[in-house]
């Protein structure tokens, strides 16, 4: 291993140098250009494989939609193929990790037991593979997230640096799946490039720039001098991506193909082939007479001899500031806290240390802490409008809260008292309906948190402060001028904490975030062992108890595309509610079997049309696409599925017999052969003199690529030169 690393040619060497930097800035633990971005990967925003898909009936604007999602991925990649157009594929040889890594991996355990593709027709497969990646696999609802070595590679180094994300991936059978391919196409293939030769769309497109490129005499590409060339053919051998082909003894390049690594010059001893531009033609030109020019008259409109430092305009300016500073600071006046406690319930409860041990031994703590209240949703709500049954001091134990009781506060716009109530109704037509609305007390949240299924008022909304610690930065950058206005009055506590909840709410659009939103569903929903006890109802007599892919929905969920862009903090993913409550009933949510819900197979397209998301998603041709599950078992990981479905009493196993499974069967059988293989062949085989080619595809390259004649003993050559050089 050592001495192939020595062999390495000098420049090479500084081209994995670039790479091994380029892995260490852009793929974990480090991740230093993705975090610039606030994001943890190559994913989501900055994606460039994803935005470019077709769907049936797209329009413009879903296109822009598209873009908007992953806007930096789509610079990266513009920028990409600007510097292709000019240089070459520069990004592919000496920057991109998801290639480099395995190339560097293949270069340093040897050549002769791998796999060798370079004499498949490369253009066929790479194109066939990209129109349908670009236009099938979206038809049929085939993510273009299950196919990636942008996903697939970045895995890999967050697994060894103890990301649970890279681990939660690689134990799925999709990531064991593109595991697989990795090995297979990168590892255990000779030069490690077939993923980037064959499936990877990004290498596609910057294949196409390349060749247009090289129609230019200023761009430089790895060009040939024919008149030089001796047929040698150790650039064709050497070359990582089969772009270089030996025809009449001389070498032809596949624009299509080369990823101007520049190993093809670094090996030629007869400097007949190198990375450059074509030289000008040479032309004589008589040069012009020097002329000296003198510098121009400089124009000023006023001259004055300099002063002193004190000047009566200095004074003047200095006055007036000091006029308007006096001004502000005498208008300064402290914004008054609302009256949040007409009962004088805080006269007691906001003594620090007043509790008390109820009959079942549990010490219940009293204390409210003013401010922290009255910075809540709650802040400005009475006490008595919820404690209703309270109407002396000192009371006994509350006997318990309705939320959906009348409040005494005037809702504004039509003048009468606020209440929840209909919202209560909205919940109680929901799959979640038999959870708790009323009779909260204190000494029931053990019980209600122990024994019900069903999520209840309290479980969901605590009542927190009204700006989340998340939201507080987005609320100081949009209303950074609010708080200079406002703030020339109002300098105390009283303007953030009493009269933001006004603010947040009409204008800030939520006073949740969507990651906020999904962790509050991921409460029950990620708690496997509670969700083993739910019931389903739907179209079911008697109801049966939930399956594996209902216990593992969050975690199935988390390692779509949109889970990904929620956890890094992008609004542009779909949360739970935007699927399972698009039209902002966002406690009426149903299950999808129930006929009006708006996961039910004739809501589909409209829900993933709502909020500007998939416009196309109605069209006729996208009916794979409309059923896509974005609960898969197939992107659960395993650990978890074993933990499950091996619980005693647990219903049913889940159907193994997917596509993915049968695909990971056959990777794995592959795999594990070429393992094997190059275990058995690195300890046991016959070490090869002079020229080393590959065992399995090597006969083939000779005839095809080197137009050598076959050795003995191998099988007949097949007719023709092999691929015609573009």
């Amino acid at each position: 291993m050592f001495d192939r690393l020595k062999n390495i040619p000098a420049g090479q060497k500084y081209r994995y140098t670039l790479m091994v930097l380029s892995a260490l800035l852009l793929l974990a633990p480090f991740t230093l250009i993705p975090s610039l971005f606030g994001n943890p990967d190559l994913c989501g925003p900055l994606c460039m494989r994803r935005f470019y898909l077709y769907f049936p009936g797209m329009s413009w604007d879903d296109l822009l939609n598209q873009i908007s999602v992953a806007a930096i991925g789509a610079g990266f990649m513009l920028f990409i193929l600007v510097t292709t157009f000019f240089f070459g594929r520069i990004w592919c040889a000496y920057i991109c990790p998801m290639g480099g890594v395995p190339e560097l991996a293949s270069r340093i355990t040897g050549e002769r037991w791998k796999l060798e593709y370079r004499w498949l027709p490369q253009v066929p497969i790479r194109y066939g593979y990209f129109l349908t990646f670009v236009f099938l696999m979206p038809m049929l609802g085939v993510s273009a997230c299950t196919l990636c070595n942008f996903i697939t590679v970045p895995r890999i180094f967050q697994a060894f640096s103890g990301d649970w994300r890279g681990v939660a991936f690689l134990v799925t059978t999709v990531g064991m799946v593109n595991l697989g391919l990795v090995l297979l196409l990168g590892v255990f293939a000779n030069k490690g490039r077939a993923y980037c030769s064959f499936l990877c769309p990004i290498g596609a497109i910057d294949a196409l720039v390349n060749r247009l490129g090289s129609h230019f005499r200023f761009t430089r590409r790895i060009r040939v001098e024919r008149n030089r060339c001796t047929g040698c053919n150790e650039c064709a051998r050497k070359c990582m991506c089969g772009a270089i082909t030996m025809v009449d003894k001389i070498a032809v390049v596949d624009q299509l193909s080369c990823m101007s690594c520049h190993e093809c010059a670094d090996v030629c001893d007869w400097g007949a082939i190198d990375w450059l531009t074509v030289p000008p033609e040479i032309k004589h030109k008589r040069k012009k007479k020097d002329v000296e020019f003198h510098p121009l008259p400089e124009w000023i409109a006023l001259h004055k001899p300099r002063k002193g430092f004190v000047t009566t305009r200095r004074v003047l300016l200095l006055t007036l500031v000091l006029l308007a500073g006096l001004l502000l600071w005498t208008r300064t006046a402290g914004a008054a806290l609302q009256q949040n406690d007409p009962d004088g319930c805080l006269v007691c409860h906001a003594l620090p240390g007043f509790a008390f041990v109820d009959d079942k031994g549990l010490r219940r703590n009293l204390t409210i802490d003013r401010k922290h209240y009255g910075a809540s949703l709650h802040g400005n709500v009475p006490c008595g409008d919820c404690h209703a049954s309270i109407r002396r001091f000192p009371h006994e134990e509350d006997k318990g809260v309705g939320c959906a009781a009348e409040c005494h506060i005037e809702e504004p716009s039509e003048g009468s008292a606020y209440t929840h109530k209909e919202v209560a109704e909205e919940m109680d037509a929901s799959v979640h309906g038999k959870g708790r609305r009323k009779g909260f007390t204190g000494g029931n949240r053990l019980e209600e948190s122990e024994k019900d299924a069903s999520p209840s008022c309290r479980l969901c909304h605590s009542n927190t402060g009204y700006i989340s610690e998340v939201q507080m930065p987005r609320f100081r950058e949009l209303f950074a001028h609010s708080d200079e206005a406002c703030g020339n009055c109002h300098k105390d506590d009283g303007w953030r904490e009493r009269f933001t909840g006004h603010i947040v709410r009409r204008l800030l659009g939520g006073r949740w975030t969507k990651a906020e939103g999904n962790a509050m569903c991921a409460k029950c929903h990620a708690d496997g062992e509670r969700m083993k006890k739910v019931k389903r109802e739907a179209g079911r007599k008697p109801p049966e108890p939930a399956d594996a892919r209902f216990v593992l929905a969050n975690a199935s969920y988390d390692l779509t595309l949109h889970g990904r862009l929620i956890a890094a903090g992008r609004d542009a993913g779909a949360s739970c509610l935007d699927c399972h409550a698009p039209a902002g009933l966002h406690h009426r949510i149903q299950e999808d079997e129930k006929p009006g819900a708006s996961t039910h197979e004739d809501e589909l397209g409209k829900t993933c049309a709502a909020q500007g998301c998939h416009g196309f998603a109605a069209h006729a041709g996208n009916e794979g696409f409309l059923h896509t599950d974005m609960h898969d078992m197939d992107l659960a990981p395993l650990l978890l599925e074993a933990r499950v479905t091996e619980a005693p009493g647990f219903p049913a196993e889940f159907d193994r017999e997917s596509a993915w499974s049968r695909a990971l069967l056959v990777l794995a059988l592959l795999t594990g052969g070429m393992l094997l293989l190059w275990l058995l062949g690195s300890l046991f085989g016959k070490p090869v003199k002079g020229k080393v080619y590959s065992a399995l595809g090597g006969d083939r390259f000779r005839q095809r690529m080197l137009e050598m004649p076959r050795r003995k003993g191998s099988r007949k050559p097949a007719s023709g030169n092999g691929r015609k050089a573009q």
